[in-house]
């Protein structure tokens, strides 16, 4: 179960054409493990206000770029998420 100290992460939403939503937030820790990917360190209010579903999940680990394809977050603690790998 990899973690990675990650400053932010990239939520996308990609829809027909070049219509995309994108959402930007700071955290301090990303853990890929088993089927999921576990985000601290982030506020959860801008996850609730979410009106779209992300397609893709992406973060910066020193030089390496991380993307996976996920669905929409479980709240799992006052500032955790879990995001489902599709």
């Amino acid at each position: 179960m990899p973690a990675y100290q990650a400053a932010s992460i990239l939520l996308e939403a990609h829809y027909f054409g070049d219509d995309a939503e994108l959402l930007q937030l700071p955290c301090d820790s990303v853990t890929v493990q088993g089927g999921a990917i576990l985000v601290e360190g982030v506020e959860v209010r801008h996850l609730r206000g979410l009106r779209w579903t992300p397609d893709y999940l992406s973060f910066q680990a020193g030089s390496d770029h991380h993307r996976y394809p996920v669905g929409r977050p479980a709240l799992v603690g006052p500032q955790a998420a879990r995001f489902a790998m599709l």
